[in-house]
């Protein structure tokens, strides 16, 4: 081969690395500039937060995944959905940065909340919430569903290793979670899981905040009130009838 083809050549592929660089930045740019950073108010549960979103608070539902019950009025609290609830709230809080992402759909939905992904320092929380099984893949409705490829198969790992909700035989659904595939010992595999599972609900459950004012006045505060992060806790609760017995009364 001549020295010129050599140098057609050794353009011809230097022209390609550089296309492919470009391609790279400009996707990755892109993914950066549909994020919309905001404030986090406060975490509802596994799978919904309150942010500060165009001047306003506004209650955010996670797309694309579902996290078991804990202020359900007919189903109650569900096994590890304070877990859950706790692991979000950790992510959020320990992120210096927090933002949204709306898919190509409608970015609301009949309640008024907004569907979007959560991303904590860049990285996704619905896929962390997956991984480690506190959360399953869920509420699949089109067009939102441009990540749902991606979270079944963190999802089948997750299902694979057993983790977190996945360690109960017939405890999660089609349709959600059913309490009673815990109740009567669901699981066939793992069992030694259980007594670890058990020692971190007992560290998770008693998230009920007690707090005395600067009047005197003892309040105590639930996981899903709007100023519960900000709150500091003087005492903390299992329940709501163990923080009244210790005369505090619920904070509005």
């Amino acid at each position: 081969m001549t020295m010129k083809k050599w140098g057609l050549l050794l353009i011809g592929c230097l022209v390609f690395m550089l296309q492919a660089c470009t391609e790279a930045t400009v996707t990755k740019k892109d993914e950066s500039e549909n994020r919309i950073d905001v404030e986090v108010v406060s975490i509802m549960d596994g799978d919904t937060i309150k942010v500060k979103y165009d001047g306003e608070t506004k209650k955010v539902r996670y797309l694309l995944v579902d996290a078991p019950e804990m202020y359900h009025k007919q189903l109650g609290e569900q096994p590890f959905g304070r877990e859950a609830q706790a692991r979000n709230r950790e992510i959020l809080n320990n992120a210096k940065q927090v933002s949204i992402e709306f898919d190509v759909g409608e970015h609301e939905d009949k309640y008024g909340r907004l569907l979007a992904y959560i991303y904590a320092d860049g990285k996704s929380v619905q896929e962390q919430l997956i991984r480690e099984g506190l959360v399953r893949v869920g509420y699949i409705y089109e067009p939102n569903t441009t990540n749902v490829k991606a979270y079944e198969k963190i999802q089948d790992e997750a299902k694979a290793l057993r983790k977190g909700i996945w360690q109960y035989d017939g405890y999660v659904t089609n349709r959600g979670f059913d309490k009673s595939a815990v109740r009567s010992g669901g699981s066939t595999e793992g069992q030694s899981n259980k007594s670890d599972s058990s020692n971190q609900s007992n560290k998770t459950s008693c998230s009920i905040k007690g707090n005395i004012n600067s009047k005197g006045n003892k309040l105590y505060h639930m996981p899903s009130s709007n100023n519960y992060d900000v709150v500091k806790e003087e005492k903390m609760f299992c329940t709501e009838k163990e923080a009244e017995q210790a005369g505090f009364k619920k904070a509005s």
